[in-house]
């Protein structure tokens, strides 16, 4: 015999083994499935709703970045003029149209410059030849965007 005290109780008890775990079946309610197939509907219509969205919402915030950047630091007008006028020819060029407040940056350009109040600052619009030329901004702006898709 072994000298540990064991009471008589343990012997007496039948030893019921504890069940195994089983996780609570699923109740199969029309109400709960309902419920998730109208949150699956909603999570999708939202998806739909930013793809739309995003677009127009990432012109927009790019809009007001440059309008902040072109409050700080004005455009190089004469850059993008100058290399309009490289890729098109000189000849070609008979007017460039920019915002009056641009007019003093286009002064060394062998072009005749013209202000256009209907313009935003830093856009220039050239008349060729061939047709015109649109550099605004936005212009710009959807050129780059366009890029990205």
């Amino acid at each position: 015999m072994s000298s540990a005290f064991v009471p008589l109780a343990a012997y007496l008890t039948p030893r019921v083994p504890e069940p195994a775990y089983e996780p609570p079946a699923r109740v199969a309610a029309p109400e709960c499935d309902e419920a998730i197939r109208a949150a699956r509907r909603f999570r999708a219509a939202v998806s739909d709703a930013v793809d739309v969205a995003l677009p127009e919402l990432l012109r927009a915030i790019a809009r007001e970045v440059l309008a902040r950047e072109l409050r700080l630091e004005p455009a190089e007008i004469a850059a993008v003029a100058a290399a309009a006028i490289a890729r098109f020819g000189a000849e070609n060029v008979l007017l460039i149209q920019t915002h009056p407040a641009d007019l003093e940056n286009l002064r060394e350009l062998e072009c005749e410059c013209v202000g256009d109040a209907a313009l935003q600052p830093g856009d220039v619009r050239m008349k060729l030849r061939s047709g015109t030329i649109d550099l605004t901004l936005s212009a710009r702006l959807e050129a780059v965007l366009a890029v990205w898709g």
